[in-house]
């Protein structure tokens, strides 16, 4: 029976998307093409956890994915602020004291009870974070007439001891003042600034973190009724103060309570101005909470499920240098000629127009490239890049006004790829006439034409390179090496019995690839996803024992299930994991038909791993996967799943975990595939620093572990 090819589970990405299911996209042929990935782990194992504050405020939400990577929301405008705060903390070596200098007004009684449910888990980060021991130190202050008076210095030590912070926090209490709306921030920074007991140590990181819903009085405003109701201390005195004592001064505007709503839009410009002044002054930085986009994405951010940490042993440029393979596109052998291709990079694009090119999976010109695309990256040695890199490129070089022969060699020029390969369908007779171009000198290496099942259409190129060697040396050692060897079966395997089934099934693999282009939560992903489930179950319905069908299949339930689990679905993403888990089994069933051995050891190693629950076996599996002489996929893929194993992820035994062994995992992926959604996501969780070289952030979140746990519904 003729079998085909798989996508993997991968990780959704979008602009500065925090992706919280280690989904990584590969595509598995079946009896024939493909390359891909199943559902990836989240390194990471037992130590530290987290926890959703009881009370979900935005400053609560805030405050408690300021200061993680995995928690940044996927929201531009909350990324661009939250990245601030990230870079904020650092890897500094130093201490760290963070002086609190809160609201504690009943304006603020929503928020106030958020922030004191926040507060550790804000501390929590940090710790995580810094080199060095992190201490805290809690001002409140109220307002003219307040019975506890203006201000009261809660915990008057910095402290790292977390009993003693929470015994201080769980006494905050919000207390009506006079007069309204404006209040007394500027009296609180000043104590906190001039009577707190700050190191006078240089090496010691110093922070104010304000919260406030209201600007302080203005400069003018006078009241016979409330003489003390008056602007203290200027900016400037604040501002000065700080610098003296090397003080950062960081603002979070927060809401205010649901019966000050008109109050507070009346002065929340003058409440913004106030701190965004303080905050670019002392080198801080401000939040701003009023925006309802900014409250949405914290919302969706609160969402979110326990989770816990791995912490492994720092990673610096040495390290990566260490494990770095040669990159150069081909190994030369003694006599000067071309030796095997070591990390060929080959882009293919839509075969239609440049002008005119669209990305809709249901088009035959993006048909013959997805076929094209996967097959090649199932060759030992072989990149290709994806889909999304080659539309956002073609994007730019369009705007560029360049013609067809230009953006071609352009493209792979941007694209850092040794070969494009690009054509045409003719409409009438569904003839595929292809080419491939070299990037050195733009010339049309091999042109071929080819009038048939486009999963062939791989086959037929490298057929075409085998023949002349004098056209490109490069193309036709991997063409040798390819039909000469085990990958031949998998290069002329159909990828399905009928013309139609094939249709359905390319279709549904460039509607998953896309989609993990973008948000997990985004529109775009959602309807991407419910295409290529579509198209997966067309195919198996046409042929129920056609493994990709499957597993496809199994890839968009995983997905759709890691986004039903990350807004709190819990019994969708339930109901979504036993799909996956059937459709897997089934591919499975089926794997004889594979002709590729890396696609063999891939599906053994997730049925093991995610079915039978025999770690044992998965992780076997997956170290076939990481020999060099395996396509570069499945490496990469390999290396992924051994990371989150050996960091406890999946719900592993403790018998399994070995950070040590993780850690050379992830460095292999920073090494070797660093621009990778793999190697991307890595650097963000682990805050790699491109100017110092190293990690600052040294912890993997684990993601998997209650998911891994459900039983079938």
């Amino acid at each position: 029976m003729n079998k085909s090819k798989r996508i993997g589970m991968k990780l959704s990405r979008g602009f500065f998307a925090v992706v919280y299911a280690w989904l990584s996209l590969v595509v598995m042929c079946v009896a024939g093409p493909a390359s891909a990935q199943p559902p990836s782990p989240a390194p990471s194992s037992a130590p530290s956890s987290t926890t959703t504050p009881t009370t979900s405020t935005p400053a609560s939400l805030a405050i408690s994915t300021m200061f993680s990577p995995l928690d940044v929301p996927q929201r531009k405008t909350m990324g661009l602020l939250q990245r601030n705060f990230l870079e904020m903390a650092g890897g500094d070596e130093g201490e760290l004291e963070v002086a609190l200098v809160i609201d504690g007004t009943n304006s603020m009684s929503a928020e106030l009870a958020g922030v004191r449910g926040s507060i550790d888990r804000m501390l929590e980060d940090l710790r995580r974070f810094r080199k060095g021991q992190v201490r805290a130190s809690i001002v409140v202050y109220r307002d003219y007439g307040s019975p506890s008076g203006e201000v009261s210095i809660v915990l008057p030590t910095f402290t790292a001891d977390k009993a003693t912070i929470d015994k201080a926090v769980e006494s905050l209490q919000p207390e009506s003042g006079e007069p309204f709306f404006h209040e007394l921030p500027d009296v609180g920074l000043h104590t906190a600034i001039t009577q707190l007991p700050w190191s006078d140590s240089p090496d010691v990181v110093k922070w104010v973190m304000l919260f406030a819903d209201a600007p302080p009085y203005s400069v003018t405003f006078r009241d016979a009724k409330f003489p003390g109701a008056h602007r203290r201390f200027t900016n400037e005195l604040l501002v000065s103060l700080a610098r003296k004592r090397g003080i950062q001064i960081n603002c979070i505007l927060c809401t205010s309570s649901d019966d000050n709503v008109q109050p507070y839009q009346q002065v929340v410009d003058q409440t913004r101005e106030f701190m965004s002044e303080l905050a670019s002054q002392s080198s801080g930085v401000m939040l701003d909470l009023s925006y309802p986009a900014i409250q949405t994405a914290l919302i969706e951010a609160g969402k979110r499920p326990e989770i816990q940490y791995a912490k492994l042993a720092p990673i610096n440029e040495f390290d990566l240098a260490a494990a770095r393979r040669a990159d150069s596109p081909v190994a030369a052998t003694d006599d000067g000629s071309a030796a095997a291709p070591t990390n060929v990079s080959i882009a293919v694009v839509p075969h239609e127009p440049i002008e005119g090119i669209r990305f809709d999976p249901d088009r035959s010109s993006v048909q013959v490239a997805t076929a094209i695309r996967h097959r090649f990256a199932r060759l030992p040695g072989v990149r290709v890049v994806s889909t999304v890199d080659i539309q956002r490129q073609l994007r730019r070089l369009r705007a560029e006004g360049m013609t067809e022969t230009q953006a071609i060699r352009g493209l792979a020029g941007r694209l850092r790829a040794d070969y494009v390969v690009w054509g045409s369908v003719v409409p009438q007779t569904q003839q595929v006439q292809t080419a491939a171009y070299r990037r050195r000198d733009g010339e049309a290496v091999i042109q071929v034409a080819f009038d048939g099942d486009y999963g062939q259409v791989a086959n037929v190129i490298l057929t075409a390179a085998s023949k002349d060697p004098s056209r490109d040396p490069v193309l036709t050692r991997l063409a040798n090496l390819a039909i000469g060897s085990a990958s031949k079966a998998m290069l002329q395997s159909p990828i399905a019995e009928t013309a139609a089934t094939s249709s359905e099934l390319l279709a549904a693999l460039e509607s998953l690839e896309q989609s993990l282009a973008f948000a997990g939560d985004s529109d775009e992903s959602i309807q991407l996803l419910k295409t290529a489930e579509a198209s997966a179950r067309a195919a198996v319905e046409a042929e129920p024992r056609n493994p990709l069908g499957h597993w496809l299949l199994s890839n968009v339930a995983f997905n759709q299930a890691m986004r039903d689990y990350q807004r709190g679905a819990l019994d969708e993403a339930k109901a979504r994991m036993a799909q996956m888990k059937s459709s897997l089994r089934r591919a499975y069933r089926d794997r004889a038909a594979i002709q590729a051995t890396s696609l063999v050891e891939e599906i053994a190693g997730d049925h093991a791993l995610l079915v039978d629950r025999n770690v044992e076996d998965a992780i076997s599996h997956y170290k076939q996967l990481i020999d060099l002489a395996m396509p570069s996929a499945s490496q990469l893929r390999g290396h992924w799943m051994l990371a989150g194993i050996y960091a406890g992820d999946w719900g592993v035994p403790d018998a399994f975990a070995d950070l040590d062994q993780s850690r050379r995992h992830v460095i292999e992926i920073l090494a070797n595939w660093p621009d990778s959604p793999e190697g991307q996501q890595l650097k963000q969780w682990l805050r790699w620093d491109d100017a110092s070289g190293r990690t600052e952030h040294d912890y993997l979140p684990t993601i998997h572990v209650q998911m891994s746990k459900w039983d079938e519904v």
